[in-house]
């Protein structure tokens, strides 16, 4: 019995935050080292959260000297920009005057002698000197505070001998926030930036220390995220068609992409090759339920052209509209930011912050490996011919997926992307390659075989089925090949309720309230948005970097990285305050389970025979 409370009071992961120091000698406070966890349900509409606030106390001397420790929690958001100035010209890219490479570019391996034959070099410094002229860019960020509430939990100077747990509860008024979601944001900034954007958002608990020589200290105890209701979508059968393009490219401006453009359409006329065009069709309408298989089929119809039809993927993912930071770039001279956009420092996870990301953490019964991630975004794919022109799917949406929702700097909408490899004559390889090249690349003799001759060779292995042809992989095709995309719009909800919510950016909407216990006659009181500027200093030392090139033969060389200032970097780090109370519900039950078990007579786990 013992070990199974025990189990309880240890289940929180630790993240040490250590005072800076403010008090002098013994008796002041700036050596004592305080840890804060929260554990806690997520928030939803119309709901009251449970939690616990775990304080902890380092050094002995220090347990008598905290008069006080409120929490806080406050919804957070952030948005940054970087884009060209009204009527702003970059440099362009010039012939060099000196046409010689670096001798070494060989013998280090990272280019071949006949790759270099007949290179152009082009002068790369005044467009890199570019990217940092304050001239030229102009970059802001900012921090939104959607809200904040606290409550003090402890106070009349606690014994802090033994750590502390008090519970408290969050009360959340019938509105709508935005999901919170996984972010991956560098702490380093390294080469060049052109036009950017990046934006975050996290719910995040703040312990608040304050001690008996009256000294204050902010503590991050963990995070959270908010689970917004929907109406229940119509459920009908969904057509849509739309024509397969090459992606935008962002770097037209940079000599190596216009030099591949120009091959490419030299070699292969854009107006003289195929059209593609998607016919999709999804069974139970394009409104998918998390959780539930999104069905359908895609058939692709072509005009004769001088490109065919080879393989087709789908996959869900997600797509984010920044519709802040372009705002801001449109209206203040940058009209092509949105096209234009190349520079993203951070990675976003198609996951919203959720519990079911952590099953590998639970035991499980059903035999699964617990250490499988089901929630990774399916795809489908299949080889497409002239008699099967389609592709039929069946993609799980995982229950982790981010439903879609707008929030004051972006949108998150999940998407159907689907992927149409094209294949092109070997003649137009050999144009767009040039003639060493492409000599290099078919070495390999290509398997002329017919198909009767591959049926043959399938009846002398061990592998082939009866009357099954070999699969014949042309080994040529990746060197001819162009990737054409289109885009079908999907929806994915969140959790459906009939009760009527409203948004939170709709003004004068109440926000969430902490509170030590339940209470009667709680009023929700209307958000107050701050807005906090950062300033400028700071998001230049992150977004005009000035060391760095886009010269593909000396960017390797210039390569340096450097603390910078951020205020988005701790987001939604540390502990996920949703896991924690799954796991303290976890070891409770199976607390229970144990006191059953020996209560009818089973040998308890923790006895010995």
């Amino acid at each position: 019995m013992n070990q199974a409370i025990l189990a309880i009071t240890i289940l929180a992961t630790t993240v040490v935050a250590a005072l800076s120091p403010d008090g002098t000698g013994p008796t002041g406070s700036s050596d004592c080292t305080v840890q804060a966890w929260v554990r806690a349900e997520d928030l939803a509409p119309s709901y009251v959260s449970h939690g616990e606030l775990r304080i902890k106390v380092w050094q002995a001397h220090c347990a008598d000297k905290i008069a006080s420790v409120a929490l806080r929690l406050q919804l957070d958001e952030f948005g940054e920009v970087k884009h060209l100035r009204q009527d702003a010209v970059i440099p362009e890219i010039k012939k060099a005057d000196n046409q010689t490479l670096p001798d070494d570019l060989v013998s280090l391996g990272y280019f071949r002698a006949s790759d270099l034959a007949n290179e152009v070099v082009y002068d790369y410094g005044p467009y890199d000197k570019a990217m940092s002229d304050p001239e030229i860019w102009v970059v802001h960020a900012q921090e939104r505070r959607a809200w904040s509430t606290e409550v003090t939990l402890f106070e009349n100077n606690h014994n802090f001998s033994r750590p502390l747990v008090k519970p408290f509860i969050v009360g959340s008024p019938a509105v709508n926030f935005p999901p919170s979601f996984k972010s991956s944001r560098q702490r380093t900034s390294s080469g060049l930036h052109q036009r950017h954007v990046y934006s975050d958002l996290g719910y995040h608990y703040i312990a608040v220390v304050n001690f008996t020589d009256g000294r204050t200290v902010d503590l991050r105890a963990g995070y959270t995220t908010f689970l917004p209701t929907f109406r229940k979508p119509s459920a009908a059968p969904f057509n849509w068609n739309g024509t397969f393009a090459e992606p935008e490219n962002c770097e037209k401006d940079l000599p190596q992409t216009r030099k591949m453009l120009d091959d490419m359409e030299r070699c292969l006329p854009a107006d003289l090759r195929s059209v593609f065009v998607a016919e999709v069709t999804l069974e139970d309408g394009n409104a998918i339920h998390r959780g539930s298989p999104l069905k359908g089929r895609v058939t692709v119809r072509a005009t004769n052209g001088s490109t065919e039809m080879s393989d087709i993927s789908v996959f869900p993912f997600l797509a984010e509209t920044f519709h802040w930071p372009v705002e801001r770039a449109t209206t203040g001279g940058d009209p092509d930011f949105n096209a234009l956009i190349c520079h993203w420092r951070g990675f976003r996870s198609s996951e919203a912050i959720s519990v079911d990301s952590y099953s590998y953490l639970f035991k499980t019964t059903d035999g699964k490996d617990p250490f499988s991630f089901p929630n990774d975004y399916p795809g489908g794919y299949g080889l497409l011919t002239e008699a099967k022109p389609y592709l039929d799917f069946e993609l799980p949406i995982p229950t982790t997926t981010i439903p879609d929702f707008p929030s004051y700097y972006n949108s998150m909408v999940t998407a159907l992307s689907i992927q149409l490899t094209v294949s092109y004559s070997l003649d137009a390889a050999k144009c767009i390659l040039g003639a060493d090249r492409f000599k290099r690349y078919t070495r390999d003799v290509e398997d002329e075989r017919t198909a009767k001759d591959r049926l043959e060779e399938g009846l002398w292995d061990s592998y082939t089925p009866v009357y099954e042809e070999e699969v014949h992989v042309d080994s040529t095709l990746w060197m001819r090949s162009l990737i054409l995309k289109t885009i079908v719009p999907i929806v994915v909800p969140g959790d459906i309720s009939e009760q009527p919510v409203e948004h939170y950016l709709t003004p004068g909407q109440p926000s969430p309230i902490i509170l030590s216990s339940l209470a009667d006659g709680v009023v929700f009181l209307p958000a107050q948005p701050v807005i906090i500027e950062e300033p400028l200093a700071d998001t230049s030392a992150r977004l005009m970097n000035s060391e760095g090139t886009f010269d593909p033969y000396q960017s390797w060389r210039i390569t340096t990285y450097h603390e910078v200032p951020d205020p988005a970097a701790q987001y939604n780090q540390g502990d996920y305050a949703g896991l924690l109370w799954k796991k303290k519900l976890a070891a409770e039950e199976n607390l229970k389970e144990t006191i059953v078990a020996v209560d009818e007579g089973d040998q308890h786990r923790f006895v010995a025979p």
